[in-house]
Protein backbone atom coordinates (compact mmCIF):
# COMPACT_ATOMS: atom_id res chain seq x y z
CA UNK A 1 0.00 0.00 0.00
CA UNK A 2 1.49 3.52 -1.24
CA UNK A 3 2.04 5.03 2.29
CA UNK A 4 1.25 8.79 0.56
CA UNK A 5 -2.77 7.33 -0.02
CA UNK A 6 -3.69 5.89 3.29
CA UNK A 7 -7.15 7.77 3.92
CA UNK A 8 -9.27 7.39 6.99
CA UNK A 9 -12.16 9.35 8.13
CA UNK A 10 -11.53 10.95 11.40
CA UNK A 11 -14.03 13.79 12.51
CA UNK A 12 -13.25 16.90 14.48
CA UNK A 13 -15.03 19.53 16.60
CA UNK A 14 -15.16 23.16 16.82
CA UNK A 15 -17.11 25.69 17.32
CA UNK A 16 -20.32 23.33 17.28
CA UNK A 17 -19.36 22.15 13.75
CA UNK A 18 -18.47 18.40 12.63
CA UNK A 19 -15.88 18.26 9.93
CA UNK A 20 -14.55 15.70 7.78
CA UNK A 21 -10.49 15.50 6.77
CA UNK A 22 -8.20 13.16 5.29
CA UNK A 23 -4.83 12.34 6.17
CA UNK A 24 -2.10 11.55 4.08
CA UNK A 25 1.58 12.29 3.26
CA UNK A 26 2.94 9.90 6.30
CA UNK A 27 7.05 9.52 6.88
CA UNK A 28 9.74 9.65 9.31
CA UNK A 29 11.79 11.96 8.97
CA UNK A 30 14.72 9.68 9.86
CA UNK A 31 15.99 7.20 7.47
CA UNK A 32 17.86 5.32 10.03
CA UNK A 33 14.31 4.88 12.25
CA UNK A 34 12.68 3.42 9.30
CA UNK A 35 15.15 0.47 8.46
CA UNK A 36 15.13 0.10 12.48
CA UNK A 37 11.45 -0.08 12.70
CA UNK A 38 11.75 -2.63 9.66
CA UNK A 39 14.38 -5.14 11.15
CA UNK A 40 17.00 -4.43 8.77
CA UNK A 41 20.19 -3.04 10.93
CA UNK A 42 23.35 -4.55 12.63
CA UNK A 43 22.12 -4.90 16.11
CA UNK A 44 25.63 -4.97 17.14
CA UNK A 45 25.66 -1.13 16.23
CA UNK A 46 22.82 -0.35 19.02
CA UNK A 47 24.13 -3.04 21.46
CA UNK A 48 25.13 -1.40 24.93
CA UNK A 49 28.54 -1.56 26.12
CA UNK A 50 27.63 -3.61 29.11
CA UNK A 51 24.72 -5.74 28.60
CA UNK A 52 22.08 -6.51 31.53
CA UNK A 53 20.07 -9.83 31.34
CA UNK A 54 18.77 -10.21 34.53
CA UNK A 55 15.02 -9.25 34.85
CA UNK A 56 15.31 -8.77 38.44
CA UNK A 57 18.24 -6.12 38.41
CA UNK A 58 16.65 -4.15 35.02
CA UNK A 59 13.07 -4.28 37.25
CA UNK A 60 14.98 -3.43 40.45
CA UNK A 61 17.24 -0.50 38.65
CA UNK A 62 14.13 1.29 37.23
CA UNK A 63 12.03 1.40 40.55
CA UNK A 64 15.19 2.80 42.33
CA UNK A 65 15.77 5.54 39.40
CA UNK A 66 12.21 6.03 39.27
CA UNK A 67 12.35 9.68 40.02
CA UNK A 68 9.33 11.55 41.56
CA UNK A 69 11.46 15.06 41.54
CA UNK A 70 12.42 14.96 38.26
CA UNK A 71 8.60 14.19 36.82
CA UNK A 72 7.76 17.20 39.00
CA UNK A 73 10.01 19.35 37.10
CA UNK A 74 9.21 17.80 33.66
CA UNK A 75 5.35 18.92 34.56
CA UNK A 76 6.42 22.07 35.76
CA UNK A 77 8.36 22.77 32.57
CA UNK A 78 5.77 21.25 30.01
CA UNK A 79 3.09 24.20 31.87
CA UNK A 80 5.49 26.66 30.10
CA UNK A 81 4.18 25.91 26.49
CA UNK A 82 0.84 27.63 27.34
CA UNK A 83 -0.81 25.92 24.57
CA UNK A 84 -0.63 22.85 23.21
CA UNK A 85 -3.59 22.65 20.88
CA UNK A 86 -2.75 20.81 17.86
CA UNK A 87 -3.39 23.79 15.85
CA UNK A 88 -1.58 25.79 17.66
CA UNK A 89 1.43 27.91 17.09
CA UNK A 90 4.04 26.02 15.24
CA UNK A 91 7.04 28.75 14.74
CA UNK A 92 7.45 30.22 17.94
CA UNK A 93 10.54 28.84 19.91
CA UNK A 94 8.75 28.70 23.46
CA UNK A 95 5.51 28.51 23.14
CA UNK A 96 2.60 26.32 21.61
CA UNK A 97 2.78 23.01 20.10
CA UNK A 98 5.80 23.35 17.78
CA UNK A 99 8.17 24.49 20.37
CA UNK A 100 6.51 21.23 22.91
CA UNK A 101 7.28 18.61 20.38
CA UNK A 102 10.46 19.84 19.74
CA UNK A 103 11.94 20.00 23.71
CA UNK A 104 10.26 16.05 23.52
CA UNK A 105 12.63 15.15 20.79
CA UNK A 106 15.14 17.60 22.54
CA UNK A 107 14.96 15.24 25.35
CA UNK A 108 15.20 12.13 23.63
CA UNK A 109 18.51 13.24 21.87
CA UNK A 110 19.35 13.84 25.86
CA UNK A 111 19.07 10.60 26.62
CA UNK A 112 20.47 8.99 23.79
CA UNK A 113 23.45 11.00 24.27
CA UNK A 114 23.79 9.69 27.88
CA UNK A 115 23.29 6.30 26.79
CA UNK A 116 26.07 5.88 24.13
CA UNK A 117 23.76 7.63 21.07
CA UNK A 118 21.95 4.33 21.16
CA UNK A 119 18.13 5.78 20.62
CA UNK A 120 16.93 6.80 17.09
CA UNK A 121 14.61 9.76 17.50
CA UNK A 122 13.38 11.79 14.96
CA UNK A 123 9.23 12.59 14.00
CA UNK A 124 6.50 11.08 11.99
CA UNK A 125 4.57 13.76 10.32
CA UNK A 126 1.66 13.82 8.31
CA UNK A 127 -0.51 16.52 6.71
CA UNK A 128 -4.53 16.90 7.89
CA UNK A 129 -6.49 19.72 8.59
CA UNK A 130 -7.01 20.42 12.15
CA UNK A 131 -7.96 22.94 13.93
CA UNK A 132 -6.48 25.25 11.05
CA UNK A 133 -3.21 23.36 10.85
CA UNK A 134 -2.36 21.35 8.13
CA UNK A 135 0.95 19.62 8.74
CA UNK A 136 1.74 17.79 12.23
CA UNK A 137 4.82 15.69 13.83
CA UNK A 138 4.81 12.79 16.05
CA UNK A 139 7.53 12.39 18.49
CA UNK A 140 9.41 10.00 18.77
CA UNK A 141 12.40 7.66 20.01
CA UNK A 142 13.51 4.02 19.00
CA UNK A 143 15.73 1.90 21.03
CA UNK A 144 16.85 -0.76 18.79
CA UNK A 145 16.58 -4.73 20.05
CA UNK A 146 19.53 -7.07 19.43
CA UNK A 147 17.35 -9.63 17.49
CA UNK A 148 16.03 -8.85 14.16
CA UNK A 149 15.05 -12.71 13.21
CA UNK A 150 11.65 -12.80 14.52
CA UNK A 151 11.12 -8.72 14.17
CA UNK A 152 8.24 -7.15 15.98
CA UNK A 153 8.20 -4.02 17.83
CA UNK A 154 6.97 -2.90 21.25
CA UNK A 155 4.90 0.33 21.64
CA UNK A 156 4.49 2.91 24.37
CA UNK A 157 2.37 6.14 24.03
CA UNK A 158 1.10 8.91 25.32
CA UNK A 159 -0.62 12.19 23.45
CA UNK A 160 1.22 15.35 24.08
CA UNK A 161 -1.74 17.72 22.80
CA UNK A 162 -4.15 19.92 24.90
CA UNK A 163 -7.36 21.49 24.82
CA UNK A 164 -9.86 23.44 26.85
CA UNK A 165 -13.53 23.96 26.96
CA UNK A 166 -13.38 25.27 22.83
CA UNK A 167 -11.88 22.07 20.97
CA UNK A 168 -9.73 24.38 18.28
CA UNK A 169 -8.38 27.48 20.75
CA UNK A 170 -5.12 27.98 19.41
CA UNK A 171 -4.47 31.25 21.10
CA UNK A 172 -5.79 30.81 25.05
CA UNK A 173 -3.92 28.59 27.90
CA UNK A 174 -4.34 25.10 27.45
CA UNK A 175 -2.45 23.34 30.47
CA UNK A 176 -3.58 19.84 29.99
CA UNK A 177 -1.64 18.62 33.00
CA UNK A 178 -3.23 15.51 33.55
CA UNK A 179 -4.72 15.19 29.86
CA UNK A 180 -2.44 14.50 28.81
CA UNK A 181 0.86 15.69 30.29
CA UNK A 182 1.00 12.76 32.70
CA UNK A 183 0.73 10.07 30.01
CA UNK A 184 3.51 12.57 28.34
CA UNK A 185 6.19 12.92 31.19
CA UNK A 186 5.72 9.29 31.66
CA UNK A 187 6.55 8.03 28.10
CA UNK A 188 9.26 10.68 28.28
CA UNK A 189 10.48 8.90 31.77
CA UNK A 190 9.99 5.38 30.59
CA UNK A 191 12.50 6.34 27.40
CA UNK A 192 15.18 7.37 30.02
CA UNK A 193 15.03 4.36 32.84
CA UNK A 194 14.79 1.42 29.80
CA UNK A 195 17.99 3.15 27.33
CA UNK A 196 21.17 1.97 29.55
CA UNK A 197 19.68 -1.94 28.28
CA UNK A 198 19.49 -3.86 25.56
CA UNK A 199 16.40 -5.64 25.00
CA UNK A 200 15.70 -8.58 22.39
CA UNK A 201 13.17 -6.56 20.64
CA UNK A 202 12.74 -2.81 19.27
CA UNK A 203 10.90 -0.67 21.40
CA UNK A 204 9.56 2.68 20.17
CA UNK A 205 8.39 5.65 22.59
CA UNK A 206 6.31 7.94 20.62
CA UNK A 207 4.11 11.07 21.83
CA UNK A 208 1.39 11.59 19.28
CA UNK A 209 -0.45 14.77 18.48
CA UNK A 210 -4.31 15.43 17.59
CA UNK A 211 -5.88 13.08 20.14
CA UNK A 212 -8.11 15.66 21.49
CA UNK A 213 -9.72 16.55 18.00
CA UNK A 214 -9.77 12.58 16.37
CA UNK A 215 -6.93 10.21 17.30
CA UNK A 216 -4.80 11.83 14.73
CA UNK A 217 -1.42 11.21 15.46
CA UNK A 218 -2.08 7.71 16.42
CA UNK A 219 -4.00 6.62 13.72
CA UNK A 220 -1.03 7.59 11.60
CA UNK A 221 1.34 5.55 13.50
CA UNK A 222 -1.29 2.68 12.95
CA UNK A 223 -1.35 3.18 9.22
CA UNK A 224 1.98 3.28 9.21
CA UNK A 225 3.70 0.66 10.93
CA UNK A 226 0.26 -1.71 8.88
CA UNK A 227 1.33 -0.23 6.05
CA UNK A 228 4.91 -1.31 6.04
CA UNK A 229 4.17 -4.41 7.43
CA UNK A 230 5.62 -3.80 11.34
CA UNK A 231 4.50 -6.43 13.96
CA UNK A 232 3.50 -4.80 17.17
CA UNK A 233 3.83 -7.12 19.56
CA UNK A 234 2.32 -4.83 22.25
CA UNK A 235 0.72 -1.04 22.19
CA UNK A 236 0.30 0.41 25.98
CA UNK A 237 -1.50 3.94 25.90
CA UNK A 238 -0.93 6.23 28.65
CA UNK A 239 -3.81 9.07 28.69
CA UNK A 240 -4.54 10.56 32.10
CA UNK A 241 -2.26 8.22 34.59
CA UNK A 242 -1.46 11.09 36.84
CA UNK A 243 -4.68 12.46 38.58
CA UNK A 244 -5.90 11.38 42.27
CA UNK A 245 -9.04 12.93 42.85
CA UNK A 246 -12.65 12.60 41.39
CA UNK A 247 -14.57 14.89 39.99
CA UNK A 248 -18.57 15.96 39.72
CA UNK A 249 -18.71 14.36 36.19
CA UNK A 250 -15.98 11.81 35.63
CA UNK A 251 -17.46 9.71 32.66
CA UNK A 252 -18.62 5.77 34.29
CA UNK A 253 -16.75 3.50 34.52
CA UNK A 254 -15.43 5.79 36.77
CA UNK A 255 -14.50 7.08 41.00
CA UNK A 256 -17.02 6.97 43.64
CA UNK A 257 -17.87 10.25 43.80
CA UNK A 258 -16.57 13.62 44.10
CA UNK A 259 -13.75 14.68 45.65
CA UNK A 260 -12.57 10.81 46.15
CA UNK A 261 -9.17 10.19 46.38
CA UNK A 262 -7.32 7.06 44.99
CA UNK A 263 -3.36 6.50 44.58
CA UNK A 264 -2.68 3.05 44.69
CA UNK A 265 -5.31 2.25 41.59
CA UNK A 266 -5.04 2.05 38.33
CA UNK A 267 -7.38 1.21 35.19
CA UNK A 268 -6.61 -0.48 32.33
CA UNK A 269 -9.48 -0.44 29.57
CA UNK A 270 -9.43 -2.78 26.18
CA UNK A 271 -11.31 -4.52 24.21
CA UNK A 272 -13.15 -7.29 23.83
CA UNK A 273 -16.50 -8.07 21.27
CA UNK A 274 -19.53 -7.84 23.19
CA UNK A 275 -17.68 -7.03 26.62
CA UNK A 276 -18.66 -9.94 28.37
CA UNK A 277 -16.99 -11.73 31.11
CA UNK A 278 -17.16 -14.84 28.88
CA UNK A 279 -15.48 -13.54 25.81
CA UNK A 280 -11.69 -12.42 25.52
CA UNK A 281 -9.79 -11.20 23.30
CA UNK A 282 -5.58 -10.38 22.88
CA UNK A 283 -6.23 -7.16 24.70
CA UNK A 284 -7.42 -8.64 27.57
CA UNK A 285 -4.68 -10.88 27.83
CA UNK A 286 -2.14 -8.07 27.26
CA UNK A 287 -4.60 -6.31 30.36
CA UNK A 288 -3.94 -9.93 32.76
CA UNK A 289 -0.53 -9.89 31.88
CA UNK A 290 0.44 -6.43 33.14
CA UNK A 291 -1.92 -7.37 36.18
CA UNK A 292 0.41 -10.69 36.77
CA UNK A 293 4.04 -8.86 36.06
CA UNK A 294 2.26 -5.65 38.81
CA UNK A 295 1.81 -8.23 41.41
CA UNK A 296 4.79 -10.81 41.50
CA UNK A 297 7.52 -8.94 40.33
CA UNK A 298 6.89 -4.88 40.95
CA UNK A 299 4.47 -4.20 43.96
CA UNK A 300 7.48 -6.34 46.21
CA UNK A 301 9.45 -3.62 45.42
CA UNK A 302 7.29 -0.73 46.09
CA UNK A 303 6.93 1.14 49.31
CA UNK A 304 3.61 1.82 47.92
CA UNK A 305 1.87 -1.27 45.91
CA UNK A 306 -0.36 -1.03 43.15
CA UNK A 307 -3.73 -2.54 42.11
CA UNK A 308 -4.44 -2.83 38.38
CA UNK A 309 -8.22 -2.79 37.80
CA UNK A 310 -9.06 -4.51 34.66
CA UNK A 311 -11.98 -2.77 32.86
CA UNK A 312 -14.87 -4.51 31.21
CA UNK A 313 -14.86 -1.69 28.06
CA UNK A 314 -12.30 -0.88 25.61
CA UNK A 315 -12.72 3.22 27.11
CA UNK A 316 -14.94 4.91 29.35
CA UNK A 317 -18.71 5.82 28.44
CA UNK A 318 -18.79 7.75 25.39
CA UNK A 319 -15.16 8.01 25.18
CA UNK A 320 -11.96 6.92 23.44
CA UNK A 321 -8.34 6.82 23.30
CA UNK A 322 -4.89 6.36 21.13
CA UNK A 323 -5.08 2.30 21.66
CA UNK A 324 -8.30 2.10 19.47
CA UNK A 325 -6.22 2.75 16.28
CA UNK A 326 -3.68 0.37 17.25
CA UNK A 327 -6.52 -2.24 17.92
CA UNK A 328 -8.01 -1.52 14.78
CA UNK A 329 -5.23 -2.73 12.72
CA UNK A 330 -5.14 -5.90 14.23
CA UNK A 331 -2.40 -5.23 17.21
CA UNK A 332 -2.66 -5.81 20.89
CA UNK A 333 -3.35 -2.59 22.73
CA UNK A 334 -4.58 -1.06 26.09
CA UNK A 335 -4.99 2.01 28.10
CA UNK A 336 -3.51 2.76 31.26
CA UNK A 337 -5.73 5.08 33.20
CA UNK A 338 -6.38 6.78 36.25
CA UNK A 339 -8.51 4.91 38.83
CA UNK A 340 -9.93 8.05 39.80
CA UNK A 341 -10.59 11.02 36.20
CA UNK A 342 -11.41 14.87 36.98
CA UNK A 343 -14.14 15.40 34.07
CA UNK A 344 -16.09 14.05 31.54
CA UNK A 345 -14.12 15.87 28.56
CA UNK A 346 -16.59 18.16 28.57
CA UNK A 347 -14.92 21.00 30.54
CA UNK A 348 -17.92 20.82 32.61
CA UNK A 349 -17.30 23.59 35.92
CA UNK A 350 -15.44 23.16 38.61
CA UNK A 351 -14.10 20.11 36.87
CA UNK A 352 -10.52 20.53 35.59
CA UNK A 353 -10.64 17.84 32.07
CA UNK A 354 -10.27 19.79 29.10
CA UNK A 355 -10.54 23.06 30.46
CA UNK A 356 -7.79 25.87 31.53
CA UNK A 357 -8.16 24.23 35.28
CA UNK A 358 -6.50 21.18 33.90
CA UNK A 359 -3.01 22.69 35.41
CA UNK A 360 -0.42 20.80 37.59
CA UNK A 361 -1.50 22.57 41.04
CA UNK A 362 -2.29 25.83 42.89
CA UNK A 363 0.06 28.09 44.87
CA UNK A 364 -2.50 28.38 48.12
CA UNK A 365 -0.87 30.98 49.89
CA UNK A 366 1.18 32.81 47.58
CA UNK A 367 4.53 32.19 48.57
CA UNK A 368 5.77 30.86 44.82
CA UNK A 369 5.48 27.36 45.50
CA UNK A 370 2.66 24.72 44.91
CA UNK A 371 1.46 23.54 47.96
CA UNK A 372 -1.85 21.52 45.83
CA UNK A 373 -0.95 19.55 43.65
CA UNK A 374 -3.31 17.73 41.04
CA UNK A 375 -1.19 15.61 39.54
CA UNK A 376 0.42 13.55 41.79
CA UNK A 377 4.05 12.88 40.28
CA UNK A 378 4.73 9.76 42.98
CA UNK A 379 1.50 7.91 41.27
CA UNK A 380 2.70 9.13 38.36
CA UNK A 381 5.89 7.88 38.70
CA UNK A 382 4.37 4.06 39.58
CA UNK A 383 2.23 4.17 37.10
CA UNK A 384 5.46 4.65 34.54
CA UNK A 385 7.19 2.15 36.73
CA UNK A 386 4.02 -0.48 35.68
CA UNK A 387 4.74 0.35 32.11
CA UNK A 388 8.31 -0.02 32.02
CA UNK A 389 8.15 -3.35 33.95
CA UNK A 390 5.27 -4.58 30.99
CA UNK A 391 8.21 -3.79 28.45
CA UNK A 392 10.81 -5.12 30.06
CA UNK A 393 9.31 -8.84 30.17
CA UNK A 394 8.14 -8.16 26.66
CA UNK A 395 10.64 -7.05 25.49
CA UNK A 396 13.25 -9.89 26.43
CA UNK A 397 10.42 -12.83 26.46
CA UNK A 398 10.98 -16.04 24.58
CA UNK A 399 9.35 -16.41 21.01
CA UNK A 400 5.95 -17.84 21.64
CA UNK A 401 5.28 -21.46 21.26
CA UNK A 402 2.37 -22.95 19.19
CA UNK A 403 -0.15 -25.27 22.10
CA UNK A 404 -2.16 -27.57 21.37
CA UNK A 405 -5.02 -27.88 24.15
CA UNK A 406 -6.05 -32.01 24.73
CA UNK A 407 -8.91 -32.43 27.04
CA UNK A 408 -8.52 -35.06 29.92
CA UNK A 409 -11.14 -36.59 32.42
CA UNK A 410 -9.78 -34.20 35.26
CA UNK A 411 -8.25 -31.00 33.36
CA UNK A 412 -6.22 -30.44 30.05
CA UNK A 413 -3.04 -31.11 28.57
CA UNK A 414 -1.52 -28.39 26.68
CA UNK A 415 1.51 -29.66 24.06
CA UNK A 416 4.01 -27.31 23.18
CA UNK A 417 5.80 -27.33 19.64
CA UNK A 418 8.42 -25.69 18.27
CA UNK A 419 9.94 -24.28 21.79
CA UNK A 420 11.80 -21.44 21.89
CA UNK A 421 15.55 -23.20 23.80
CA UNK A 422 15.84 -20.83 26.14
CA UNK A 423 12.15 -21.54 27.53
CA UNK A 424 12.53 -22.55 31.72
CA UNK A 425 9.08 -23.13 32.54
CA UNK A 426 5.46 -22.03 31.68
CA UNK A 427 2.82 -20.23 33.74
CA UNK A 428 -1.00 -21.24 33.19
CA UNK A 429 -3.66 -18.25 33.74
CA UNK A 430 -7.45 -19.63 34.52
CA UNK A 431 -10.26 -17.93 35.04
CA UNK A 432 -13.38 -19.51 36.55
CA UNK A 433 -16.51 -18.72 34.66
CA UNK A 434 -18.55 -18.76 37.60
CA UNK A 435 -16.66 -16.12 39.24
CA UNK A 436 -17.50 -14.02 36.02
CA UNK A 437 -14.27 -11.90 36.20
CA UNK A 438 -12.39 -10.13 33.70
CA UNK A 439 -8.99 -11.34 35.41
CA UNK A 440 -7.27 -14.38 36.73
CA UNK A 441 -8.79 -16.39 38.99
CA UNK A 442 -5.61 -18.71 39.57
CA UNK A 443 -1.87 -18.83 38.51
CA UNK A 444 0.08 -21.99 38.02
CA UNK A 445 3.46 -22.37 37.89
CA UNK A 446 4.81 -25.22 35.33
CA UNK A 447 8.36 -26.43 34.84
CA UNK A 448 9.99 -26.58 31.01
CA UNK A 449 9.28 -29.65 28.66
CA UNK A 450 6.88 -30.62 25.75
CA UNK A 451 3.42 -31.34 27.64
CA UNK A 452 1.77 -29.13 30.61
CA UNK A 453 -0.73 -31.50 32.35
CA UNK A 454 -3.36 -28.82 34.11
CA UNK A 455 -5.51 -30.69 36.73
CA UNK A 456 -9.10 -28.33 37.63
CA UNK A 457 -10.17 -28.67 40.66
CA UNK A 458 -14.11 -29.92 40.01
CA UNK A 459 -16.36 -30.34 37.11
CA UNK A 460 -16.88 -27.09 35.78
CA UNK A 461 -16.24 -24.58 33.31
CA UNK A 462 -12.89 -22.60 33.03
CA UNK A 463 -10.82 -20.39 30.27
CA UNK A 464 -7.16 -21.51 30.31
CA UNK A 465 -4.51 -20.00 28.43
CA UNK A 466 -0.56 -20.12 28.82
CA UNK A 467 2.17 -18.02 29.13
CA UNK A 468 6.31 -18.91 28.36
CA UNK A 469 8.89 -17.83 30.85
CA UNK A 470 12.57 -17.43 29.75
CA UNK A 471 15.10 -16.82 32.54
CA UNK A 472 12.40 -14.85 34.34
CA UNK A 473 11.04 -13.11 31.48
CA UNK A 474 7.32 -14.08 30.69
CA UNK A 475 6.02 -13.55 27.84
CA UNK A 476 2.71 -13.13 26.27
CA UNK A 477 -0.41 -15.37 27.45
CA UNK A 478 -1.88 -17.08 24.55
CA UNK A 479 -5.53 -17.06 23.31
CA UNK A 480 -8.04 -18.77 25.80
CA UNK A 481 -9.66 -21.96 25.47
CA UNK A 482 -12.73 -22.96 26.95
CA UNK A 483 -12.42 -26.18 29.53
CA UNK A 484 -16.04 -27.83 30.22
CA UNK A 485 -15.21 -30.87 32.45
CA UNK A 486 -18.65 -31.19 33.10
CA UNK A 487 -19.62 -32.22 29.36
CA UNK A 488 -15.55 -33.17 29.17
CA UNK A 489 -15.31 -30.14 26.22
CA UNK A 490 -12.88 -28.74 25.12
CA UNK A 491 -13.32 -25.49 22.46
CA UNK A 492 -12.09 -22.36 21.29
CA UNK A 493 -13.15 -19.11 22.96
CA UNK A 494 -15.36 -17.03 20.47
CA UNK A 495 -17.13 -13.86 20.85
CA UNK A 496 -21.06 -14.80 20.13
CA UNK A 497 -22.73 -11.57 19.33
CA UNK A 498 -20.96 -8.49 17.63
CA UNK A 499 -22.08 -5.18 16.11
CA UNK A 500 -20.24 -5.03 12.98
CA UNK A 501 -20.88 -1.87 11.27
CA UNK A 502 -23.08 1.12 10.84
CA UNK A 503 -23.97 2.21 8.00
CA UNK A 504 -23.80 4.45 5.80
CA UNK A 505 -21.69 6.95 8.36
CA UNK A 506 -21.68 9.45 8.40
CA UNK A 507 -25.48 9.54 7.41
CA UNK A 508 -28.32 12.06 7.07
CA UNK A 509 -31.77 10.46 7.06
CA UNK A 510 -31.30 7.13 8.04
CA UNK A 511 -28.90 4.71 9.26
CA UNK A 512 -28.46 0.92 10.06
CA UNK A 513 -26.90 -1.05 12.68
CA UNK A 514 -25.58 -4.69 11.36
CA UNK A 515 -25.15 -7.25 14.28
CA UNK A 516 -23.83 -10.79 14.73
CA UNK A 517 -25.17 -13.55 16.53
CA UNK A 518 -22.96 -16.50 16.05
CA UNK A 519 -25.27 -18.67 18.43
CA UNK A 520 -28.29 -19.97 18.67
CA UNK A 521 -29.97 -18.17 21.19
CA UNK A 522 -32.03 -14.89 20.87
CA UNK A 523 -32.05 -12.21 23.21
CA UNK A 524 -34.91 -10.60 23.47
CA UNK A 525 -34.24 -8.40 26.14
CA UNK A 526 -31.37 -5.89 24.29
CA UNK A 527 -31.10 -2.36 23.74
CA UNK A 528 -29.30 -0.20 21.57
CA UNK A 529 -27.41 3.10 23.33
CA UNK A 530 -26.17 6.05 21.67
CA UNK A 531 -24.10 8.56 24.27
CA UNK A 532 -22.61 12.13 22.83
CA UNK A 533 -19.41 13.82 23.31
CA UNK A 534 -20.15 14.53 27.00
CA UNK A 535 -21.26 11.05 27.60
CA UNK A 536 -24.28 11.82 27.73
CA UNK A 537 -27.01 8.95 26.74
CA UNK A 538 -29.70 10.40 24.00
CA UNK A 539 -31.33 7.50 22.72
CA UNK A 540 -32.10 3.97 24.01
CA UNK A 541 -33.56 1.01 21.42
CA UNK A 542 -35.15 -1.92 22.55
CA UNK A 543 -34.09 -4.80 20.18
CA UNK A 544 -34.55 -8.66 19.75
CA UNK A 545 -31.24 -10.33 18.00
CA UNK A 546 -31.91 -13.61 16.50
CA UNK A 547 -29.51 -16.08 15.10
CA UNK A 548 -27.57 -14.70 12.51
CA UNK A 549 -27.39 -11.33 10.82
CA UNK A 550 -29.27 -8.53 12.29
CA UNK A 551 -30.02 -5.33 11.30
CA UNK A 552 -31.30 -1.97 13.08
CA UNK A 553 -32.41 0.83 11.62
CA UNK A 554 -31.61 4.24 13.88
CA UNK A 555 -34.61 7.48 13.01
CA UNK A 556 -32.32 10.67 12.04
CA UNK A 557 -35.52 12.88 14.75
CA UNK A 558 -33.18 11.20 18.09
CA UNK A 559 -30.10 13.24 16.76
CA UNK A 560 -28.60 16.32 15.97
CA UNK A 561 -26.08 16.89 14.04
CA UNK A 562 -22.73 15.64 15.38
CA UNK A 563 -20.69 12.81 17.11
CA UNK A 564 -21.92 9.94 18.40
CA UNK A 565 -20.71 6.93 20.49
CA UNK A 566 -23.34 3.77 19.79
CA UNK A 567 -22.99 0.86 22.25
CA UNK A 568 -25.16 -2.79 22.55
CA UNK A 569 -26.51 -3.63 25.76
CA UNK A 570 -27.08 -7.54 26.31
CA UNK A 571 -28.03 -9.09 30.14
CA UNK A 572 -26.96 -5.74 31.11
CA UNK A 573 -22.98 -5.79 29.68
CA UNK A 574 -22.36 -3.10 27.23
CA UNK A 575 -20.18 -3.57 23.74
CA UNK A 576 -17.30 -1.93 23.23
CA UNK A 577 -18.56 1.81 21.24
CA UNK A 578 -18.69 2.44 17.59
CA UNK A 579 -18.39 6.08 16.44
CA UNK A 580 -20.86 7.43 14.35
CA UNK A 581 -21.49 10.56 12.77
CA UNK A 582 -24.59 12.97 11.99
CA UNK A 583 -24.76 15.01 9.28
Amino acid sequence: MNLKCLWFVICFFSMGQISIMAQTNMFLDNDEAELILLGQYDPDDYSASVVVNEHTTMIQTVVEEASRERIFELLLYLDTFYNRNTGSDTLSLSTGIGACRNWIKAYFDLISKENENRLVTGFLEFDASICGTTHHKNPFAILPGRDTSKHGILVIEGHFDTRNEAGCDTQGYTPGSDDNGSGTILVMEAARLLAPFTFDRTILFTTPTGEDQGLWGATAWANFLKASGIDVIACLNNDVVGGITCGRTSSPPSCPGEDHVDSTHVRIFSYVAGNSTFRNSPHKQLARFIKLIQENQVNPLLNTPMTIKIMSTEDRSGRSGDHIPFRRKGYPAIRFCSANEHGNGGGSYPDRQHSTRDVFGMDTNNDGTLDTLFVDPGYLSRNMISNAATLINLANAAYEPEFNFVSRPQGILIEVSESDPGITGYKVGIRYRRNRSHEFDEIQDHGPGDEISVDLPDSDRYFVSVAAVKNGFVGRFSDEVEVNLMSSGLQEYEPEVQMQSIQPNPWGVETTVSIQNLGTRIYDNSRLLVYDLTGQQVCEQSIAIIPGENAFKLEPYHFRPGFYFVTLSIDGIKTAPMRMIKQ
